[in-house]
């Protein structure tokens, strides 16, 4: 996305009626090598069950973080998208430091399928990963995860297909090909109907594109909207706001 999305408080941002502490589109980008930052393997992960207050449905999505982190970051994101590498490279590492791997935070990742043709594909690679891994290594879905970004060229969409994202299943290490192909040939639909699901609470909340966050203080019943691959200095402040909540 752009920055050109306007500033917007709202009482009601999304369902649940969460009070909204915040709003904000406008987004600041760090250059590379200004953050000096990789790809980020979380310390903990779990997979939620049923929908929160906010009405996202946890079940099956990868999550990063303890359970009970009183602070749910919603990550609506693509594989496609630009500017979600950008915050994949330059603050989603420090973000996991200060706050997810201190119990602070937890980070669901959720797609938001709209960038190119191969964005809802790619999304199914990722559930299918995820749904392999989950229980036995799932660091190796982190692993896939930032190799899938990595894999972005400069500019354009028509690198994504299949041919390269089974080349990253299979140089991921310990990530299952055969197991990642059957789910894509069973559950591709169902896994379809569940990313539309969490879309609708997406657009509810004024999600338009990608990266976008809620954060969202469960016990409080508060949340702020991001959108944009925000530096971690706009991140942190606006994370430190919800916590107090």
């Amino acid at each position: 996305m752009g920055s050109k999305d306007k500033i917007t408080r709202r009482r009601a941002i999304a369902a649940g009626g969460a009070t909204a502490l915040f709003g904000g589109g406008v987004a600041y980008l760090a250059t590379r090598s200004e953050s000096g930052e990789s790809g980020y393997v979380p310390e903990s992960f779990h997979t939620g069950e049923g929908a929160t207050a906010f009405g996202v449905e946890l079940g099956g999505r990868p999550i990063a973080g303890d359970r009970g982190a009183p602070v749910d970051i919603y990550y609506w994101t693509d594989y496609l998208c630009p500017f979600c590498k950008r915050f994949e490279t330059e603050t989603l590492p420090a973000v996991g430091r200060e706050y997810v791997d201190t119990g602070e935070a937890r980070v669901v990742v959720l797609p938001y399928p709209n960038i190119g043709s191969y964005s809802m594909p790619a999304a199914v690679w990722g559930r299918c990963v995820w749904r392999q891994v989950a229980e036995s290594d799932p660091t190796a879905f982190w692993r896939w995860h930032g190799a899938a970004f990595d894999a972005q060229p400069e500019s354009g969409t028509d690198w994504a297909d299949e041919e390269t994202f089974g080349r990253i299943t299979e140089r991921t290490e310990g990530v299952p090909t055969e197991a990642v192909d059957s789910c894509r040939s069973a559950s591709a639909g169902s896994i379809r109907d569940a990313v539309e699901t969490n879309l609708g609470v997406a657009q509810s909340a004024g999600v338009r594109g990608t990266p976008s966050f809620v954060l969202y203080n469960r016990d409080a019943d508060a949340a702020g909207k991001l959108v944009d691959a925000h530096p971690f200095d706009t991140f942190s402040d606006s994370l430190d706001r919800v916590l107090a909540a």
